[in-house]
């Protein structure tokens, strides 16, 4: 299956906007080059689609779109992938299962989460700061509800901390079969379909409900997720400078901040139902 690759050069203090701008727009996946005060991003979309959302941006130049045939990107990195720490608790290994020795968690949770696709591994700042939030909760005997589970690894921590069930989907077919070969792997249960919230149908409700999606595809959804929390929700994938709006959001939709985190340009945040 071919792809296209929308090739991008632009200051560096512009990478996150730019990134979150490219998932907005529908990528597949995102490449990093840092190239001094300048980054090149290389973004792949699906073959024939019309979407460039950074085309007309005055501070990003353009380079010719190129027709790439399906390959698997990650390989070399995974062969030089290292394991890397989440939250308190977990440190998560890119390797193929057969490269990690059983000792590899050391005192924390091992998670095995190969770099297969373009939804990561757990390595980007907002999931990171989501796993941080989910280590806050009290989640003994509860339900949770992961929105855009990519590889399943908040729901993975949903149950490691003590969840009773949980629930997990995405609109990308691919991290859904994803996330199961990692459940598998890691030895965990979690219910997982590929879909809308709207799929579980009416009435279904959930302790902690826990979003790691950019605010800006999630926000239809919204008032719907939230009226399935009881307790409270997760939110990430938000950039600093929108944290405003999202607040505003909640507080419409009966929730309030109660803890956040913060690593560069990204927020995440805890909030919870508000006392009638």
């Amino acid at each position: 299956m071919p792809f296209l690759l929308r090739t991008y050069l632009l200051p560096a203090a512009l990478e996150d906007d730019a990134v979150a701008l490219l998932w907005e727009g529908g990528t597949l996946g995102v490449q990093v080059v840092e190239e001094g005060e300048t980054v090149r991003l290389e973004a792949y979309f699906p073959d024939g689609s019309d979407s460039d959302p950074l085309a007309d941006h005055p501070d990003v130049e353009s380079l010719p779109t190129e027709n790439v045939e399906q390959q698997d990107w990650l390989a070399a990195w995974r062969a030089q992938a290292t394991p890397f720490e989440v939250g308190g608790s977990f440190v998560v290994d890119p390797r193929e299962p057969e490269e990690v020795p059983e000792t590899a968690g050391g005192k924390r949770r091992l998670l095995s989460l190969p770099a297969r696709a373009a939804f990561g591994v757990g390595s980007h700042e907002s999931t990171r700061l989501a796993v941080e939030l989910v280590e806050g909760l009290p989640l003994a005997g509860r339900d949770v509800l992961d929105v855009g589970t990519g590889t399943g690894i908040l729901a993975f921590a949903a149950l490691h901390l003590g969840a009773r069930s949980t629930v997990a989907f995405d609109l990308d077919p691919a991290a859904v079969y994803a996330a199961r070969d990692n459940a598998h792997r890691n030895r965990f249960e979690p219910l997982l379909f590929v879909g809308h919230g709207d799929t579980l149908g009416e009435g279904a409700t959930f302790d902690w409900v826990l979003v790691n999606v950019v605010p800006e595809l999630v926000r239809p959804e919204m008032p719907a997720l939230a009226a399935r929390a009881v307790e409270g929700m997760v939110l990430s994938g938000i950039l600093l400078e929108g944290v405003g709006e999202v607040l505003q959001l909640v507080w419409k939709l009966g929730l309030t901040e109660t803890a956040r985190a913060t690593a560069g340009e990204w927020v995440a945040l805890r909030v919870e139902r508000s006392a009638a």
